[in-house]
Order: structure tokens, then C-alpha cells, then sequence
């Protein structure tokens, strides 16, 4: 309270609606550079097994309501006979990851590895079940490689495991 009086006292009318107008535009350019960043957003994913570079590809974040849209899809429902509602019983977790890779390949990376039908059929002569492109990231990537690019999707979402300290830090270095 005694705060707020004194700056009541410190700044006239004008020099307020002043002051919250600076703010409103820092609060704005804020907000639209957070979008902008989390749209423009894109990491690379290095595929490098005992120190041989196989090849890379781009990830991008993906909306929440797309990450749902995939969650539903590799899950399979039963109907709970008590309440009567449809109740998630298993996600098939492979599928899962490989749609999500997949969607959040970048588009001009689609063409040249999961849509690429060159591939398709190399990896088919391999002896691989190739009927889409979920099929060939599952027959190029290993479980421990989707775990990693998982792991960069939920960083590129936001959902980093920063502690409160570490984010504290970080937002004092962006404020320097």
C-alpha cells in the first residue's frame, strides 16, 4: 500500500498513462517476438553413430492442439462401463514418436528422407515393411535416436526441465 502512494505522489497523470504506455509496447513486442520465435523456431538433428555422420534433418516445434491430434490418433479407447465414457487404455508409443518426428520435420526434409520413394524402395530390398513414411523413419532411426529428437521436440516446446534458479539466470542474461 505505502508503495503505491508514493508513486501516486511521484508521477503525475500524464507521466503514468506515459509510463504504461512504454510498458504496453515492451509488453507487446514481447509478446509478439515470443511468437514469432516459437513459430520460426528450428533445430538440427545430427544422426552420427560411432562417430559416423549418417545424415540430418530439421525439427520445428509443433502446436499443442497438433500434438493432441497425434496423441489421440496412436491411442487406442475403451468405453468405461460404469461412467459410459470413452477412457485412453494404450498409446502405441512407436507410432507416436514417429508421427511426431515426422510432423516436425521440416517440409524441404520430408522430400528428401520420409517421403522419399528412392528410399522407400531401397529399404524395401533390405527386406524392411515400408508402407509409410512412419515405416522408414522407424527402419533408419533407433528407439534411443527418437528418444533424443523427442527430447529436443519437448525443448522446442517449451518443456525444458530448467530449474526455477537456472530460469531466473536466464532471464537475467536476457535482460544484459
Amino acid at each position: 500500500m505505502e508503495n503505491s502512494k508514493v508513486l501516486e505522489k511521484d508521477y503525475t497523470v500524464e507521466e503514468t498513462d506515459e509510463h504504461i504506455l512504454e510498458n504496453e509496447n515492451a509488453l507487446l513486442d514481447g509478446l509478439l517476438a515470443a511468437a514469432d520465435y516459437a513459430s520460426n523456431e528450428i533445430r538440427t538433428i545430427q544422426i552420427v553413430r560411432e562417430g559416423r555422420h549418417y545424415f540430418s534433418f530439421g525439427i520445428h516445434p509443433l502446436p499443442e492442439d497438433r500434438i493432441f491430434e497425434i496423441r489421440k490418433k496412436y491411442t487406442t479407447y475403451t468405453k468405461n462401463r460404469r461412467a459410459g465414457i470413452k477412457v485412453g487404455e494404450d498409446l502405441d508409443v512407436s507410432k507416436f514418436r514417429s508421427s511426431m518426428i515426422y510432423n516436425s520435420t521440416i517440409p524441404e526434409d520430408h522430400e528428401k528422407l520420409w517421403d522419399n520413394k528412392r528410399l522407400w524402395e531401397g529399404l524395401r530390398k533390405q527386406g524392411k515393411y515400408i508402407v509409410n513414411a512412419l515405416d522408414v523413419i522407424d527402419a533408419v532411426l533407433l528407439p534411443g535416436e527418437k528418444d533424443r529428437i523427442m527430447d529436443e521436440l519437448d525443448k522446442l516446446g517449451g518443456y525444458d526441465e530448467d530449474s526455477p534458479k537456472e530460469m531466473e539466470e536466464k532471464i537475467e542474461s536476457a535482460k544484459n
